[in-house]
């Protein structure tokens, strides 16, 4: 049952940055994601949004703009710098958390493997296809041993990535009619882990409470929140002795 937190610390104006992924690593998370972008000479950085003109003071579409100018932008309203991928590796270094990073852009996928290989981060870092099914095929081209993530939405999907047999590939997110205990074990048949989104589950996307615990409850392996510290709550919940016997019980009355 791991917890990760979504864009590093989804309720923070500093969002993506290493300032908000200290608060969620002591808030109890496991997993800092984050969306990974390519500047035009080829650089890495953090940010979900393509563009600079909605966070910053700053202008234009980041795969338009070089690294220098993009790292030189702070972020509103905190004055926080758009950080690198580089200084999110030089961050975890030394520390008991793993980073599950998205390719946002085609262009990103070669230089983020790099940056990887460079830190010797294999087995910190896993990178997140989503659905763009092409990107999971250049990284694994580009880098074997890289640990990848794909989401998949329906039973083809699934079992596309079950059978390529890739070992890793180690996380399979389920999203809408996948996300069923069915579907987890198939997952976990294959030696994979289950992954999922919290907040589709709770109203305000978990501003007041995370909704981890009927993810956990399914067998999800790794529950992806906006409520880093409420998650790691239930978890811990859910793991203290005699809980699942609790669990069982209230299972077999409402049956």
């Amino acid at each position: 049952m791991k917890v990760a937190a979504h864009r590093g610390g989804f309720w923070s104006a500093a969002q993506g940055t290493p300032l908000v992924f200290d608060a969620s690593l002591e808030s109890g998370a496991d997993i800092i994601e984050l969306d990974l972008r390519g500047t035009c000479d080829g650089g890495v950085v953090v940010s979900h949004s393509d563009t600079l003109s909605k966070h910053t003071f700053c202008l234009g579409f980041i795969r338009e703009r070089t690294f220098a100018d993009v790292t030189r932008c702070r972020l509103l309203p905190v004055g926080v710098r758009i950080p690198s991928f580089e200084d999110v590796l030089e961050w975890q270094r030394g520390k008991d958390i793993v980073v599950n990073a998205e390719f946002k852009d085609d262009v990103v996928v070669a230089p983020a493997l790099r940056l990887v290989e460079q830190y010797d981060a294999w087995d910190r870092v896993y990178f997140q296809a989503n659905v763009h099914y092409d990107r999971y095929v250049r990284a694994r081209a580009l880098a074997p041993q890289a640990n990848m993530l794909v989401n998949v939405g329906d039973m083809g999907r699934l079992r596309w990535a079950l059978d390529l047999n890739d070992p890793h590939l180690v996380v399979i997110g389920l999203r809408g009619p996948m996300l069923t205990p069915e579907a987890v074990a198939l997952v976990h048949q294959y030696g994979k882990a289950a992954s999922a989104n919290s907040w589709h589950a709770a109203q305000l996307q978990e501003l007041f409470t995370a909704a981890c615990d009927s993810l956990f409850a399914m067998g999800i392996d790794v529950a992806v929140t906006n409520n880093a510290r409420s998650c790691a709550t239930q978890r811990d919940l859910m793991l203290a002795p005699g809980a699942q016997a609790r669990l069982n019980r209230e299972g077999s009355t409402r049956q």
